[in-house]
């Protein structure tokens, strides 16, 4: 498998090692992110009983899409990750859901990852991972192709670490196409945004 981009060096995902340790440290942090997995899941305007396709865009090890199946009982998953490593780790422990999540592997720094991504999603979610391209061009044709992936009147939600400004990403999620670009929460360098796609059946977002 090609080796994972990183323009600045600071990851290795294509290593097993490497990856087994950025796990393990994560670990450490998973009861400080059930907030903003929360405030990802109240924020998708379905019923907790829809049975709503979520893609899990960068899903690593799994560890927002084991929460939002945990909160939407009837909802299936497709986690979306770079490294075959760290799939083959959220598959172990993401066991559990079996059923009722895949994984497809696509580097989404590279143009037309979403090609490799079947089906169309009520909801598309990421959770600390686009930043991780570093490059601020090549995150808004993410945003391009994260909103070709949404039925009408879906959803993207992107918590994120913010090193591009917030309002210039806005932007380029308005110009994706997206209404309703906005951010619900910021706090130390982390946003959590998003918008919907218009829905042509309805005549208007929901």
């Amino acid at each position: 498998m090609a080796k994972i981009s990183d323009p600045h060096g600071l990851h290795d995902w294509s290593s097993k090692e490497y990856v087994h340790d950025w796990v393990t440290r994560q670990d450490r942090y998973e009861d400080e992110r059930r907030p903003q997995f929360q405030m990802i899941a109240d924020a998708i305007p379905v019923t907790r009983d829809a049975a709503i396709q979520i893609l899990d865009v960068g899903a690593g090890y799994g560890a927002l899409a084991q929460f939002l199946l945990e909160q939407f009982p009837n909802a299936t998953a497709l986690c979306q990750d770079g490294s075959e490593e760290m799939a083959e780790l959220g598959r172990q422990r993401m066991s559990k859901w079996k059923g009722r999540f895949d994984y497809v592997i696509a580097d989404f720094s590279k143009p037309g990852w979403s090609r490799a991504t079947p089906g169309s999603f009520d909801a598309i979610v990421s959770s600390i991972a686009i930043h991780n391209v570093r490059v601020p061009a090549t995150i808004e044709e993410i945003y391009k192709e994260v909103f070709q992936l949404l039925k009408p009147g879906g959803c993207f939600l992107n918590v994120d670490l913010v090193f591009v400004p917030l309002s210039k990403q806005l932007d380029w999620l308005s110009a994706a196409g997206f209404s309703e670009a906005k951010s619900y929460w910021q706090e130390a360098g982390e946003a959590l945004f998003g918008g919907k796609r218009f829905s042509k059946r309805c005549g208007e977002s929901f």
